[in-house]
């Protein structure tokens, strides 16, 4: 299958998710998944953000504007995926770190299957080889019914894309911090006062001054 057939079967209505799901896998699970498990070096969070990348991809196909890129694309989303786990990252980088300083190796790391994962400090090995249950695992995920209100957050999360349709990775995003969002209330609300103020101002000046009342000419004359 070639990518313009997979990103027709992601785009179309016509195609059952899991379908279209089972084609993504054959045709980039693997190499998605190594992806994954380099960035992470923990098998469980891997298969994890393998199946957040596999929804990201289906829910924002059309955001992908040059679909020749689809495996750039899909690798693209990965990344971003793995970095919103900075924390496995940076457990990983603190352990070869210090079994560098040690001068000894780091213990292999154990797949769901009891598979073992050379670390090999950023080197591709065959030890770390794709767990035979991952595939299951996936698609169950991405089309199970029980999942329908997860995947709908993951999809959600998943808002912020360049011109080519391409992920923003998380530390390149804006932050969603309180200031930021007081920020745009606080200057609507001081425009509103200020149209306010310009409104009263305008009243005053434009309304006439009050006619004096007509003397009455019974206390003139008493007067």
């Amino acid at each position: 299958m070639t990518d313009q057939d997979l990103v027709h079967a992601l785009r179309s209505n016509r195609i059952q998710p899991s379908d279209a799901y089972a084609r993504l896998y054959d045709a980039y699970g693997e190499e998605l998944y190594r992806e994954c498990w380099v960035s992470l070096r923990d098998t469980d969070m891997a298969h994890t953000v393998l199946r957040d990348t596999f929804i990201v991809a289906r829910a924002h196909i059309d955001r992908l504007s040059d679909t020749t890129r689809l495996r750039e694309w899909l690798i693209a989303i990965a990344r971003a995926e793995c970095a919103r786990h900075p924390r496995t990252a940076r457990a990983h980088a603190a352990a070869v770190a210090s079994s560098r300083a040690s001068g000894t190796a780091p213990a292999p790391v154990a797949g769901p299957l009891g598979d073992e994962c050379d670390d090999g400090f950023g080197t591709e090995t065959d030890s770390c080889r794709r767990p035979p249950c991952l595939r299951l695992r996936v698609l169950s995920g991405v089309t199970g019914p029980d999942l329908s209100g997860y995947r709908a957050h993951i999809a959600e999360r998943a808002d912020s894309f360049d011109r080519g349709g391409f992920p923003v990775p998380p530390s390149q995003q804006c932050p969603d911090t309180l200031s930021s969002r007081l920020v745009p209330g606080l200057i609507l609300a001081a425009c509103a006062l200020l149209i306010l103020v310009l409104v009263v101002y305008v009243c005053v000046r434009t309304t006439p001054a009050p006619m004096p009342w007509p003397l009455d000419p019974l206390v003139t004359m008493s007067g």
